[in-house]
């Protein structure tokens, strides 16, 4: 914890480091709290779009000059947007760390959202999006979000839609970027080599040369995440047959979360799994098959991906649903649960060796439980899962045979 700082700078933002002086580099994130589903439905995919912008120039830099600057680090540049959170993240050397500081801050504040590259990168993000499309594993994903979440925002597109990104004009961007970028929804996360007093020093000094207004930041009302469940049949001439369950799952808060994360590990979440032993070792009936929870900020769901011939769609999902109630029945070895958490456990330690991950993990806390959680705790909370906590968590998630969406892209014989 003495390696770990907090504090709310006179900017407003949000300052959290994590000194690991036994590290040469230091890696260093603007996180938003926006994303995707804080977009009216008009706008979707703007936050995405904005991600993108930050990189066609400042007040102060062209985007050669950014790319020419990070390339002079030697280090990395990049950015994402998510559901929830956006993020532009670096990794450089220490001795780097305030020239990093200077364009981070210049592109998340200072970003000229210039008309041609607004134009230009319209043509960008639709080719992007067509590139989903193409893809029938990541376009099986995007229509499962629909089928699940229904009218919620959750529903839409990170990327939006190809009407929509057609509708976006400069000053659409410029008034949805003043009223969600505020420094105030803003944490700085950094990890590494690094002073905290220097960070915060550098932070300040560049955020005193910010002259973007901001509207004043509204609470944001719980978000609406009513699940849909039933069947949802697309067909399409493909190969392969792509098709996702989907079920109720847990929020990043929950109670449950690591027994749901040991559950996952059991199903379907690692090589060893039932779910990839049986379905593709022993069977041979799927190339790719595997489970995974996500967690969002107020509720979360579970699911599981499979592509598959065809010919052998009925019989994978017979099998799936028969794994899946093998484990609810209590099927479960002390061995499985053991191995689940070796692999959750030396897994997050081997993250703990990355600068990055530091840093994101360290903002992903503090964004979505305010606090600091010690890796000896998380450790701990890992270990604590038994048997009950992972059957609890089958029960929760598996029990409710009417609360599954059934999302298939391809053909059905």
């Amino acid at each position: 914890m003495k390696s770990f700082k907090k504090e709310v700078l006179e900017s407003g933002i949000t300052l959290i480091t994590e000194k690991k002086s036994y590290f040469n580099s230091v890696s260093i994130g603007l996180w938003v709290k926006t994303g995707s589903v804080y977009e009216p439905a008009k706008l979707n995919g703007i936050s995405h779009f904005i991600e993108h912008l930050f990189f066609k120039g400042t007040v102060n830099r062209s985007y050669k000059d950014i790319n020419r600057e990070i390339d002079l680090m030697g280090g990395a540049l990049n950015a994402f947007t998510g559901n929830e959170l956006t993020c532009i993240y670096t990794k450089v050397l220490y001795k780097n760390y305030d020239n990093a500081l200077n364009l981070l801050t210049d592109l998340m504040f200072n970003s000229l959202f210039p008309e041609d590259e607004i134009e230009k990168e319209k043509g960008v993000i639709l080719q992007e999006i067509s590139g989903v499309q193409d893809d029938p594993s990541d376009y099986s994903m995007e229509l499962f979000h629909k089928n699940l979440y229904g009218n919620s925002s959750y529903a839409l597109p990170i990327l939006g839609t190809e009407d929509t990104i057609s509708g976006f004009n400069r000053k659409k961007i410029l008034d949805y970027y003043s009223s969600r970028y505020s420094p105030q929804n803003v944490v700085i996360s950094a990890a590494g080599n690094l002073d905290h007093d220097e960070i915060a020093d550098s932070v300040n000094r560049y955020m005193n040369k910010v002259k973007s207004k901001f509207d004043a930041l509204k609470t944001d009302k719980k978000l609406v995440t009513d699940k849909f469940f039933g069947d949802f049949i697309h067909e399409k001439d493909l190969e392969q047959t792509h098709f996702l369950i989907g079920l109720e799952g847990v929020s990043r808060l929950d109670k449950d979360f690591f027994s749901v994360e040991v559950l996952n590990a059991i199903l379907g979440g690692s090589v060893s799994s039932r779910l990839f032993q049986e379905v593709r070792e022993n069977k041979g009936l799927a190339y790719s098959i595997y489970s995974n929870s996500v967690f969002h900020k107020f509720d979360g769901f579970f699911y599981i991906y499979a592509g598959v011939s065809p010919k052998k769609f009925a019989l994978s999902k017979k099998l799936i649903f028969e794994i899946i109630d093998e484990i609810v029945s209590g099927n479960i070895s002390d061995d499985e649960i053991s191995n689940a958490k070796k692999h959750i456990y030396d897994g997050f330690l081997l993250g703990m060796e990355s600068t990055s991950q530091i840093m994101n993990r360290n903002a992903i806390n503090e964004i979505y439980e305010g606090k600091y959680i010690p890796k000896t705790q998380v450790l701990k909370d890992i270990e604590k899962v038994d048997r009950h906590a992972v059957k609890k968590a089958a029960d929760r998630l598996f029990l409710n045979k009417a609360g599954r969406n059934i999302s298939v892209l391809g053909k059905i014989k």
